[in-house]
């Protein structure tokens, strides 16, 4: 940290960059998340990828809020304007924010593959990449927690410089993170891209379902964003006012809450607007034999076998599939969809519904 007071204006405070984003996120990331419970509820019960989700929005906005605190006590001043106890106190909170932000950033990695692990669940070589990746991301976050908590030896001295000790070079902590984020939310992007592709169904639906599960773009994009401001951050003299990286460090987990919870709300969007609903093409994945389609008529009360309806990026589809989640409806007689909210109005008159259902082969060519 400088410590001169040359050519140093006392007035000068970055904290916006704090505080803006902190702010806009602490709104849209919970809101979204009640949509995503809502969307869950609606359509049969919570997984262990909704609440990892809602872990994941946990230590976010535990991280926003030590940064805003850290902010309230000097982050975003010149070092040489902070005082006494306000040191302590700025450090203090920024390093508390080292270690929430690890875990948030890992959980909401986790919550994609939990979510994989159920809409690919017949996909052996899918589900042993998911666990494989789980394992990895539950180490590295681990080591990293612990590396973050342990940077300085007393651990006090990563927010008191009076004590004396000593400390790892924390730039490459910072780097090491960054790429191990960047390569992992790659990895997790195109996962799913083989299966989706190959799917027999309108170019179009391709293209809709792969942009479901290509949100996880933005992470990627606000990760290496962050990556470029780290060694400013990291050999800047005064990096309690050269903050911008302190702003990723909010953005980036807030976006990958944003992105875990998108491809969960299509329910709400086609309540808005119903024109979007899908039509046809209903899609079984990895059914035994070749593609097969049948009709049948039932009544508007009876059971669709015991299973609930789920639909991403304009594919619906029943059973073991690609997009969906087979479990027992909770709701006899409904066909409700966790993404589209294909629920029949109370109101609607009985009658016979004739239902065209395609059963599409997925095989290893």
């Amino acid at each position: 940290m400088a410590d001169s007071t040359a050519d140093i204006n006392p007035d000068d405070n970055n904290a916006h960059l704090v505080y803006i984003p902190a702010g806009i996120f602490a709104i849209i990331c919970p809101v979204l998340m009640g949509l995503r419970v809502w969307a869950r509820l609606r359509g049969g019960k919570m997984g262990a990828d909704d609440w990892t989700a809602i872990a994941a929005l946990i230590f976010t906005l535990l991280t926003s809020g030590f940064l805003v605190a850290s902010c309230r006590h000097g982050m975003g001043r010149h070092w040489v304007t902070i005082k006494g106890h306000d040191r302590f106190e700025t450090l203090k909170y920024f390093f508390m924010a080292q270690v929430t932000y690890k875990v948030s950033i890992n959980l909401s990695k986790c919550c994609i593959l939990l979510l994989y692990l159920r809409l690919f669940h017949i996909v052996r070589w899918l589900r042993w990449s998911c666990w494989a990746l789980l394992a990895c991301i539950a180490i590295y976050c681990t080591a990293s927690v612990a590396a973050s908590i342990f940077q300085c030896h007393p651990v006090m001295r990563a927010f008191d410089k009076s004590i004396p000790g000593t400390c790892i070079d924390m730039a490459k902590l910072w780097f090491a993170n960054a790429g191990f984020s960047i390569a992992t939310d790659v990895i997790i992007l195109l996962l799913p891209m083989p299966l989706v592709w190959r799917l027999k169904v309108p170019v179009a639906q391709k293209v809709a379902l792969m942009a479901v599960f290509a949100v996880g773009i933005f992470v990627v994009v606000t990760s290496c964003l962050r990556v470029t401001t780290l060694d400013v951050f990291a050999k800047s003299p005064d990096n309690t006012y050269n903050i911008a990286n302190v702003m990723w460090t909010i953005v980036e987990p807030n976006v990958a809450v944003v992105c875990a919870c998108l491809p969960i709300l299509r329910p709400f969007v086609v309540k808005l607007f119903p024109s979007l609903r899908s039509k046809g093409y209903t899609n079984t994945y990895g059914a035994p034999g070749g593609g097969t389609g049948k009709s049948r008529a039932t009544t508007g009360s009876q059971s669709r076998g015991g299973r609930d309806w789920v639909e991403l990026g304009g594919v619906k589809s029943q059973g073991v599939h690609l997009a969906t989640i087979q479990r027992p409806s909770s709701n006899t007689g409904s066909e409700e969809s966790i993404l589209a909210g294909n629920k029949a109005p109370k109101d609607a008159a009985p009658g016979i519904q004739k239902t065209v259902e395609y059963s599409i082969q997925y095989s290893k060519e």
